[in-house]
């Protein structure tokens, strides 16, 4: 069943709901520019003014190399595999990731939370840890040095360079004695930890190198008493092929075990040497500085981005106004063009009930 359409479309919907025409959009923005104008310069404004009163902070920066000695580990790797033995040859923790995240590791930071700077007070100075600086909230001592350990983690940046296998790490402080000194005590706590993780390292290797100097030299001994019990049963074992062949083995038996023995006592003594001798530290490519000029406001920057922020929130509050307006202006019960009508009934005048 289908009636005619008794009034004008134009007068039935005098506004088009379907979709946000570019047009109309461009021209709700136009009506606006005076808020848009507005919510830009008042956010800019606000985020300059707030960056203004921040103190100014200090950053101290230092680059440094992470040291890997040759250890005799990666040279008597192919040697322990005929024993047995699987010794890995790399360096577990020694890449500059690792002591990026070292530099972020709890322990690490407590140790220099714990640690007594240098710190303003009064336009003179004191001693004082990095509890009492930060002055955190808490109400065990406990719970104020761990809130201090997370707020000194957020004020220092460790970065790699995979190329050059450099580590970067960068203090920031509102003090620039106080940066320099963190810098310079996170810088020790690294090298100490470089050298307790080699010296150790040292030790497990002399000790393994000890034992399988032991078992060599058993097997030496071994060898060498079976080639002198044949010799003393077999004084003219020249005569007889079957006699030549065997000392022949058994003197070899002997030469390989003694290349062996020979092999681990240099190694055994090496590793002593190194037990005492190696001190390996982090090699500093750029010391801590202390800074002589604060950081960067960046408040152009700022100002920049905070505008570009306002006058989109602007945009959107006057395409909502706009279109929420016409939204409101439709007649109750209407629906859109695709809904209540179809091509068919807009070329014949009729439309489906």
């Amino acid at each position: 069943m289908t009636v005619p359409l008794n009034q004008p479309r134009s007068e039935s919907r005098p506004h088009d709901p379907d979709g946000v025409a570019i047009g109309e959009a461009l021209a709700a923005v136009w009506r606006h520019r005076r808020l848009i104008g507005v919510l830009a310069t008042g956010l800019s404004c606000v985020v300059v003014v707030i960056t203004l009163l921040q103190p100014r902070t200090y950053s101290s920066v230092t680059t440094f190399m992470p040291q890997s000695p040759q250890g005799r580990l990666s040279q008597l790797s192919g040697l322990a595999a005929q024993f047995g033995f699987s010794v890995s040859s790399n360096e577990p923790a020694g890449s500059p990731a690792f002591y990026a995240f070292l530099l972020q590791s709890r322990e690490l930071l407590r140790t220099a939370v714990r640690t007594t700077y240098d710190l303003p007070a009064n336009g003179g100075s004191r001693r004082a840890d990095l509890v009492q600086w930060y002055d955190p909230p808490g109400r065990t001592p406990l719970a104020r040095e761990e809130v201090a350990i997370d707020k000194l983690r957020r004020d220092l940046r460790a970065s790699t360079d995979a190329e050059s296998g450099t580590v970067q790490l960068k203090v920031r402080s509102r003090s620039a004695r106080l940066a320099f000194e963190v810098t310079d005590r996170l810088m020790q706590l690294v090298s100490e930890f470089n050298l307790q993780k080699r010296q150790s390292q040292a030790a497990a290797e002399r000790k393994f190198v000890q034992g399988q100097v032991g078992e060599a030299m058993g097997r030496l001994h071994a060898a060498e008493d079976r080639l002198q019990a044949f010799l003393q049963q077999n004084r003219e074992y020249r005569t007889s092929p079957q006699l030549v062949f065997q000392n022949d083995r058994l003197a070899r038996e002997v030469s390989m075990q003694q290349q062996v023995y020979s092999s681990l006592a240099q190694a055994f003594e090496q590793a002593r040497i190194e037990e005492v001798r190696n001190t390996p530290v982090v090699t500093l490519v750029d010391p801590p500085n202390l800074p002589g000029q604060p950081d960067r406001r960046w408040l152009l920057a700022k100002g920049l981005l905070a505008a570009l922020l306002g006058a989109l929130i602007g945009v959107f509050v006057a395409l909502v106004r706009a279109f929420g307006h016409r939204a409101a202006e439709l007649p109750v019960g209407a629906q859109p063009p695709d809904r209540a009508e179809s091509p068919l009934s807009r070329a014949t005048g009729f439309r489906a009930v």
